[in-house]
């Protein structure tokens, strides 16, 4: 099974200090953005691959106007796939019942806050509540609903115990995610970087926490539960990267396929895809993926520095 990540749109409302979009590379004008026929004719490319899994992310990707089409699209290429997007939870109450419609069936919120004035400070301009209640909409419309949330040393690394209970209670699993530095902002990865264990070690000191099977092995996230029986992720992509059980191939705004986050220039392929057949455009993505390694800095790889908004989280 493959997984391919869709960055539909590289645009955010939000100024995370560790990501900062536009801040590295000028974003893509529209212009060149895959539009919905582009994702249609790569859609049944995909699909010869094996792809069962589809996120759409960004950037925030509900800001794209047209994302139901490109759900639709991808839907109709990929009938078996599962679709999920990654979202920062402002827009997702108001566009939830027409993405399910276009197939959307899982969603994951980022959220790094549960407090309102650290909300603004850590993210931007927004309600937490808000966002907060886009979950629990989206709870009762989709098959899965997951937090995400990127712990920050001296920011909101005092909030793991709240982000459980608001899981326990509200029934949404929530994923505690290392602080990712991919060069937009080096000095503040640094200093606020807690790895993965040392998360799991906090949380085990004041509720304990037990190994889980993972459930795929190329899924992302160690699985731990708590002595009171709440279920959370940890994904500990720089102190422990699961390059090798990775399955997943991602395409950017602008038709640029990586197998890898940390890959350099990728394989254009929006050209290729308005001006190519199937058989033609199926043999450049089969090559890409015949190629596909891990470019991880762990790796002895040299790091070309990128925000995550570009490429997709």
């Amino acid at each position: 099974m493959r997984t391919l990540r869709l960055s539909v749109i590289d645009r955010c409302p939000h100024r995370c200090g560790y990501c900062r979009p536009g801040l590295l590379t000028p974003f893509v004008d529209r212009g060149s953005w895959l539009s919905p026929a582009d994702y249609a004719r790569l859609a049944p490319v995909f699909a010869e691959l094996g792809v069962e899994k589809v996120r759409f992310t960004g950037g925030e990707p509900l800001l794209r106007t047209d994302l139901e089409d490109v759900l639709s699209a991808v839907r109709v290429g990929l009938p078996r796939a599962d679709l999920a997007v990654t979202t920062n939870g402002l827009l997702l109450s108001t566009r939830l019942r027409a993405l399910a419609r276009a197939g959307l069936s899982r969603a994951t919120v980022h959220v790094d806050t549960l407090d309102p004035s650290r909300y603004r400070t850590l993210m931007g301009e927004g309600d937490v509540a808000r966002v907060l209640d886009g979950v629990l909409d989206a709870r009762e419309v989709l098959a899965e609903v997951k937090l995400n949330v990127v712990v920050q040393r001296g920011r909101n690394d005092d909030e793991l115990l709240e982000f459980l209970e608001w899981s326990r209670v509200h029934r949404v699993e929530v994923r505690f995610i290392e602080l990712m530095n991919t060069g937009s902002a080096i000095a503040y990865a640094r200093e606020s970087f807690v790895s993965g264990r040392e998360i799991v070690t906090a949380v085990r000191a004041r509720v304990g926490a037990r190994p889980l099977i993972r459930l795929r092995p190329s899924d992302p996230a160690s699985r731990f539960v708590t002595d009171h029986g709440v279920v959370f992720g940890v994904i500990a992509s720089d102190t422990e990267p699961f390059c090798d059980a990775c399955n997943r191939l991602r395409l950017t705004v602008d038709g640029r396929l990586r197998g890898c986050l940390y890959e350099g220039a990728g394989v254009p392929l929006r050209e290729a895809a308005r001006t190519s057949g199937f058989e033609q455009l199926s043999a450049l993505v089969r090559d890409a993926v015949a190629h596909k390694r891990s470019h991880h800095p762990s790796r002895g790889r040299r790091l070309t520095l990128f925000s995550m908004s570009e490429r997709g989280g």
